[in-house]
């Protein structure tokens, strides 16, 4: 009854799968145009600098991987066969759930990076407004600012803390500009 309703909405009364493969004609050509414009849209947000290069590449293979499915109907079966499972969506849907899996650990081991950048930053910044604020204390009562507040020297090691530039004749930390993949 399900599948008399399904077939209706379709409009598709033969599902026979093409060249030897798994898929309809129809789902074929809603592979191809959902790959189709999924590269339009990476390739879109990419020029408006919404999408980063590194992972615009990364989508794209994953379209191609659906384009080439969608291609080659009888891929999925082999691959399927190959591996050992008898029901080729299981095995997309494995490989899928296998790739949003790493894909998650990915995003996850970034904002790891990007908390600790932001919480370093801020630091920075609190550092900063605390000898901004001083020197401006220091003026607003006639005396000279402060040369050097506690803890805004250059620090040792680039874990540590801020990194303020040093006052004239000390050397500059240059260490502390991390791996920026700007």
């Amino acid at each position: 009854m399900i599948g008399d309703t399904v077939l209706a909405l379709v409009g598709q009364t033969d599902l026979e799968p093409v060249g030897g493969g798994s898929l309809t004609t129809r789902a074929h050509v809603f592979v191809v145009v959902v790959t189709l414009l999924s590269v339009i849209f990476i390739i879109r947000l990419v020029r408006r600098h919404k999408l980063r290069s590194k992972y615009s590449l990364l989508w794209i293979v994953v379209a191609l991987v659906l384009a080439t499915v969608a291609v080659f109907p009888g891929l999925l079966d082999r691959v399927s066969r190959a591996a050992g499972v008898y029901y080729p969506p299981a095995t997309f849907l494995i490989l899928a759930v296998g790739f949003l899996f790493l894909i998650v650990v990915h995003f996850s081991w970034e904002f790891s990076r990007s908390e600790e950048r932001i919480r370093t930053l801020a630091e920075d910044v609190a550092l900063l407004q605390a000898a901004h604020d001083a020197a401006m204390d220091a003026l607003r009562e006639g005396r000279p600012p402060p040369e050097r507040l506690p803890g805004t020297g250059p620090r040792t090691d680039p874990g540590s803390g801020p990194a303020v530039p040093a006052t004239e004749g000390e050397p500059v930390d240059d260490t502390t500009s991390g791996d920026d993949h700007r």
